[in-house]
C-alpha cells in the first residue's frame, strides 16, 4: 500500500478492508496485515483515521502461495510452510485465493497439531482483553 501514489488511493483500500471483514464476518477488527509487510508513515497516518488504535501485524510463516501456487509444483507450499515453522516461526500468512492453498490448510493444521502447538486467532496469541470469546 505504501507504493500506491495518493492517500485517496490507501484509503480506499483500507476502507475495503475494513467493510468486508464487516460484511463477511461481523468483525470490526484493529489488527491490519500490511501487503508486503511494508510499513510506512503514510500507512501508519491513514490506519489512524479509520482504526482505533491500529495495531501492525506480520507473519513469521510464509507458505509462499504467491510463488508455488500457479505452478506444476504447489505441494511446494508444504515444504514452505514446514520450514519456516521448524525456523521458530508462528503466525502463517496465506493468501484464500488460489483453491490448492485453501486446500492445503488440513495439512498445515495437522502438522502444528503433531507437533503440539495450538492454533489460535492473533488477538488470543496477543492476549488482547477485549478479544471476543471462541
Amino acid at each position: 500500500m505504501e507504493a500506491l501514489p495518493t492517500l485517496h488511493e490507501i484509503n480506499d483500500e483500507i476502507i475495503q478492508s475494513i467493510r468486508t471483514l464487516e460484511d463477511q464476518l461481523g468483525v470490526r477488527s484493529r489488527y491490519f496485515r500490511p501487503p508486503f509487510g511494508t510499513v510506512g508513515v503514510r500507512l501508519r497516518q491513514q490506519l489512524a483515521q479509520y482504526i482505533d488504535d491500529p495495531y501492525i501485524v506480520n507473519w513469521s510463516v510464509d507458505v509462499e502461495d504467491w510463488l508455488w501456487g500457479d505452478t506444476n509444483t504447489p505441494e511446494r507450499q508444504l515444504d514452505a510452510f514446514y520450514r519456516d515453522v521448524a525456523g521458530g516461526g508462528n503466525l502463517a500468512v496465506m493468501h484464500y485465493l488460489n483453491p490448492i492453498t485453501a486446500g492445503y490448510l488440513r495439512h498445515f493444521i495437522r502438522h502444528v497439531k503433531r507437533l503440539g502447538l495450538n492454533i489460535m486467532r492473533v488477538d488470543q496469541c496477543l492476549e488482547d482483553p477485549n478479544s471476543p470469546p471462541l
